[in-house]
């Protein structure tokens, strides 16, 4: 494993370069998010219900909540939304109740857990790992202040005997630098009399597909016993924030990316023919794992041959045959932050003559998609027409699409051989910040894939035979700069030589 390693470091070490050496000037937090204050806080010791720097210094340094990711910018970002969301409403007559859940435990089977997963946007306010915690934020009419309460699980020996430590009360208002702490059990009598003493209040709360359902029930009775409450809701302001990534969140998104690049590599170094599509899966989730991943962003496709032109396909249970591309749809997660990487090779680890034609046609598109990012700064809808321009235009060239037609006509077949869109955000989710919509132009510290494809199913007629069943998609992680975009995934190879030198190269 340790020759194998050497070899895929090597191929991909033009990208490493680049990733973690190109210099380009990132901005401080306070460029990015100006007129804030840090305020030091210290991480108190102790074991508590997640890693803290004393207990786990190989995971996150002195003085950070989370792995790269202080106190102080944890409070920033409370600041922001509450003087985001007040600016919005314009109203300094009532007073702001801001409620935001985190997740509950979910279940498999009778008191079989899923691994739990944080929700999105309490973690990015809290950097708390703990189930069903909720932040409640009030700012007062006529201030300028405002108080951050989290409401946690309390102590309980006995529960800790089974599910390990809690943080607790006493020690949560403390590691997670808010102002006061709760056992979340009282949640709805805090909120009753804070509603009702500050009438009239506006209160805003994500209801449409709650964070917790469990104490969903809880907020939604309060809410109705108070008639003069306002309902906002705070997730679209909330997801402008996460859109624009922080210097920390940058470096956490380098590493993440170069983690799941080189499970690419060691993929496709793994592959050979009779190998199965769960083999791959395998290797990609114990590579991501030993390099720091704590697990894949989500389910891999796989897909050989034809397979590949399902475009959400994971079953992953089928042998890969010699004359077959495989397409790889991949990312791992760390500390919550997702890469999500996009690559096909071929099986015997020599393009055939037809499938290198398509495979240069996609990286020709991506390439210069990338360049379109720096040149324009397009909004993302604006890239998809992009896309499908440059995919007709390419097409017609290899004669694959007839070449008396143009216009709408033309986009239009290209869209129909690539019918998804060909890029989003990316950040704590896999498609981050959703209710920023993708018609508004990209700007710097933006992170976005790059993902044009083509899928061309065993039967479409339309398409000469040598091409058909066969699906092709190149993605790549994108950080939007002051200067040239970022590839973040550089590393993972995807240059024809560079695939050819690495496939098949480690015997199983």
């Amino acid at each position: 494993m340790n020759s194998l390693r050497k070899l895929v470091f090597t191929v991909a070490s033009r990208g490493r370069k680049r990733i973690f050496n190109q210099s380009y000037r990132m901005r401080s937090t306070k460029e990015v998010y100006p007129g804030l204050e840090s305020v030091g806080h210290s991480i108190p010791k102790g074991i508590f219900g997640q890693p803290t720097c004393h207990t786990h210094p190989h995971l996150i340094r002195p003085e950070q909540l989370t792995c790269g990711i202080t106190q102080a910018e944890y409070r920033e970002r409370r600041e922001m939304l509450v003087n985001k969301l007040v600016a919005e409403v314009g109203n300094e007559h009532k007073t702001h109740i801001i409620v935001i859940p985190g997740a509950c435990k979910q279940y498999m089977s009778d008191k079989i857990p899923y691994v739990f997963r944080q929700n999105s946007d309490f973690f990015y306010l809290t950097g708390c790992l703990e189930p069903s915690a909720v932040l409640v934020m009030v700012k007062p009419s006529q201030t300028e202040e405002f108080k951050s309460i989290l409401f946690v699980h309390d102590k309980d020996s006995h529960a800790e005997l089974w599910e390990g430590p809690r943080t607790g009360c006493s020690a949560a208002a403390h590691l997670f630098a808010v102002d006061e702490s709760w056992p979340v059990e009282g949640l709805g009598n805090f909120l009753f009399k804070t509603i009702s003493s500050s009438k009239p209040a506006l209160v805003w709360y994500h209801h449409e597909t709650p964070a917790n359902p469990e104490i969903h029930p809880t907020i939604r009775d309060v809410m109705k016993e108070n008639d003069q409450v306002f309902i906002g809701d705070p997730q679209r302001a909330l997801h402008f924030l996460r859109v624009i990534k922080s210097p920390a969140e940058i470096e956490l998104m380098k590493e993440t990316c170069y983690v799941g690049s080189q499970s690419v590599n060691m993929a496709m170094a793994c592959t050979k023919p009779d190998v199965s599509e769960h083999m791959i899966k395998a290797i990609l989730e114990y590579s991501s794992k030993q390099a720091g991943a704590e697990h894949l962003a989500f389910p891999p496709v796989v897909a050989g041959g034809p397979r590949a032109t399902h475009i959400h396909y994971v079953a992953n249970n089928q042998l890969l045959r010699h004359d077959e591309m495989i397409l790889v749809d991949t990312g791992s997660q760390r500390w919550l932050y997702n890469s999500d990487i996009s690559r096909t090779w071929p099986v015997s680890g020599k393009f055939s003559k037809h499938h290198r034609i398509l495979y240069e046609l996609v990286l020709a598109v991506q390439k210069r998609l990338i360049e379109i990012l720096g040149e324009h700064r397009p909004a993302l809808d604006q890239l998809f027409d992009s896309m499908c321009r440059l995919l007709g235009t390419q097409l017609q060239q290899e004669g694959i699409l007839p070449k008396n037609i143009d216009g709408h006509e033309l986009l239009g077949k290209a869209y129909r051989l690539c019918p998804h869109h060909v890029s989003h955000y990316l950040g704590l989710d896999v498609h981050d910040a959703p209710l920023v919509r993708r018609n508004i132009p990209v700007s710097a510290n933006m992170i976005v894939t790059v993902e044009p494809g083509i899928y061309i199913r065993p039967d479409d007629e339309s398409v000469p035979p040598e091409f058909r069943g066969v699906g092709i998609r190149i993605e790549d992680d994108v950080l939007i700069t002051d200067n040239e975009p970022f590839v973040l995934t550089d590393a993972a190879v995807k240059e024809v030589n560079d695939i050819e030198s690495i496939v098949g190269k480690h015997s199983l």
